[in-house]
């Protein structure tokens, strides 16, 4: 064996015995870049602890890949959600309830007035109104000369004939914006009239214009007359 031992002999078994025990840790130290992929990775290689901070970008993520059961409790809050992000197709039915609505943010053009139910108060206004109508703020009984009987008569301040048969009625209650006539009969023929706001230049608005006519003609005749707001 002495004869066989030569220095080639002993340099060429110490490189052998440096390349058995250090070739693993200079092999994996000096990979190919792109040299491991999918296949050369073990299941369950590659762990959350084993993944840089911010290296899973959303770019990263296929489509369909974070579904609700990978959202953690409370992940995804307001200041997450993109402007527009969830819209009325995003949302499940039933899921927005009473309690889930801020104080005001249902103003009245997000109503639809159809839906609601007449409220206490409007009944009451609704009552108001045909006692409104049954007792009138403003009426009068008015004679031929264009006096005012008070006795039948309320809001109604003042009536003024201007010529035979036209009469200029002022009222105090309110400002009205129509009236309805009714003229009684003086004995001669069969009595005709009309009322309007602000007629002749004799009677300019808010007054009430009244002219009464017999035959074609334009005659005193006492009337009621009844205002409206």
């Amino acid at each position: 064996m002495r004869r066989h031992l030569t220095y080639a002999n002993l340099v060429s078994s110490a490189a052998l015995l440096l390349a058995l025990s250090t070739g693993g840790a200079y092999a994996a130290s000096q990979l190919a870049p792109k040299s491991v992929g999918e296949r050369q990775l073990r299941p369950g290689a590659v762990t959350a602890s084993k993944i840089r901070k911010n290296a899973v970008t959303a770019a990263k993520l296929a489509s369909g890949a974070v579904t609700v059961g990978k959202l953690g409790e409370g992940a995804v809050i307001s200041t997450k959600l993109a402007a527009g992000a969830v819209g009325p197709f995003q949302l499940q039915n039933g899921s927005v309830i009473a309690e889930k609505i801020a104080e005001g943010a249902v103003t009245g053009e997000k109503a639809n007035e159809s839906t609601f139910s007449q409220v206490p108060s409007a009944q009451k206004a609704e009552t108001a109104a045909f006692a409104e109508t049954a007792q009138p703020a403003a009426f009068a009984k008015v004679a031929k000369e264009g006096s005012i009987e008070g006795s039948a008569s309320r809001g109604i301040e003042a009536v003024k004939e201007t010529e035979a048969g036209v009469y200029c009625v002022t009222v105090s209650a309110f400002t009205p914006r129509g009236a309805m006539l009714t003229p009684q009969y003086n004995g001669i023929g069969s009595t005709d009239a009309f009322v309007r706001i602000g007629g002749a230049s004799s009677c300019p608005s808010p007054q009430i214009e009244v002219q009464t006519w017999n035959g074609g003609s334009k005659v005193e005749a006492p009337f009621f007359i009844l205002a409206y707001r």
